[in-house]
Parts: C-alpha cells; structure tokens; sequence
C-alpha cells in the first residue's frame, strides 16, 4: 500500500512539474492579453487649444476636422553647441520643460523626474526629453552640458537647449502656452519665473497635456500617456 502510493505521489508531482510551465505561461499570456486590450481601449490624451476648423477632402468625401494649435519653428542651441530645429525632432514624441541650472528650487526636481522617465524610455527613440533654459545668457552650451552630466543625459535623447533670450520666452507663452519669463529681479535666482508643468507633445506638434514635473504621481500618469501615444502613433 505505501509502495502504491508513493507511485501516485511521484506521478502526481510529474505531472505538476510538467503542467506548471504550461499554466504559468498561460496566464502571462492572459494578462499580457488584458494589458494590451486595456491600452487600446483608453482614451488617448485629448488634443489642446483647437483655434478653428477645417474641410477635409477625402476622395468623393468631406468632411469637417479641428483644428489644433501647433507649436512653432524654433532654432537653438543644445548642450554640445549643436544647432537644433524643431525640423530635428520631426516624428518624435517631445516632453518639455522650462527651468535654469542656478534654480534652487523646483528645477532640480523636475529635472530628477526626467531623469527617472528618460530611464523608463530609453529604449524607445520616439519619444526625446527637451529642457528648454530661460537663462540662456548665463546658461551657455557649456554650462549644460555639465549640468546635463549631473542627471546623466543621454546625448540625442535629452536635449537642453538655449539661445537667444526673446524667442525662448515666446516659445514658452505662445507656443507650448507656458509661463516663463524674467521679472527683472536684481538676484541672480529671483527675477527667473517658470511653470512647474512638463508638457507633452505628439509627432503632430499638437499639445497632449501638462503635468507638474515635481510629483511622482502626474509624471507617472505622463508615462501612461506617452504609451498611449506610441501606441495611436505606430510606426
């Protein structure tokens, strides 16, 4: 009798070891399935500032479409005094933001998120970081660069950029509808305001949304929202 069954056991335990990789696989594929069913299903993250309408000719068809506000042509300098357009990020993905390397308040923080989402992006070259300085006569390419070493910028993937002072700062208002600007403070680190939002940029040049670069949580749901572009935006 214990002879018997101690067989059993023994096929029994064959059987569980040859079934487990089975079941195991089974249900990655079943919640990879789920994951995948869930990013097509969510709502992509609204286009922003619609400033009119237009008719679409579409074959024998028209239709009428929105409008969206476009971010303009710009022409800087990056951190290894590179000159960069905006014809350079053509296809891509763009977070933004605005701060200067002397900030020592909110920049540095904003600049440790970008840091953590440029580790969680890394691999896909579709989507590129650009910080945008609001203190270029200070901030030169060089002063970048080391500053971008601080926070381990990848070259190509995390640009900073600066340039001359008047198109930055209607770059930020009029383009990406962001406050940046210098209020003529005598400090060096008081007459520089800026937003604390990181804005997200489809390859349309179209707004997607803002979120504050000093919480973990809304750079988070950026993160989710990025996906989601990658995934309305496929090659």
């Amino acid at each position: 009798m214990t002879q018997h069954t101690s067989n059993s056991n023994g096929k029994l335990t064959t059987i569980f070891i040859v079934l487990l990789p089975l079941l195991l696989f089974g249900l990655f594929y079943l919640y990879t399935k789920q994951a995948r069913t869930d990013l097509k299903t969510m709502k992509y993250p609204r286009k922003m500032f619609a400033i009119g309408i237009d008719t679409i000719t579409e074959g024998a068809f028209k239709r009428i479409d929105t409008v969206y506000h476009e971010i303009p042509s710009f022409t800087l300098t990056n951190q290894y005094g590179q000159t960069i357009s905006k014809d350079q990020f053509r296809d891509k993905i763009l977070i933004v933001d605005f701060f200067f390397t002397s900030c020592p308040t909110i920049c540095p923080t904003m600049s440790e998120q970008l840091a953590r989402v440029q580790e969680q992006l890394i691999r896909d070259d579709r989507v590129v970081i650009v910080s945008f300085s609001i203190d270029p006569v200070r901030d030169t390419p060089e002063k970048l660069k080391v500053y971008a070493e601080e926070y381990s910028a990848v070259p190509g993937k995390w640009q900073f950029l600066t340039g001359d002072k008047k198109e930055i700062y209607k770059l930020a208002l009029e383009g990406y509808k962001m406050s940046a600007f210098d209020d003529g403070g005598d400090d060096e680190h008081d007459g520089f305001v800026h937003t604390d939002r990181f804005a997200l940029v489809d390859p349309n040049w179209n707004i997607r949304g803002y979120y504050k670069g000093t919480s973990e949580n809304e750079v988070n749901i950026m993160l989710g929202d990025v996906l989601l572009l990658l995934e309305e935006f496929k090659r």
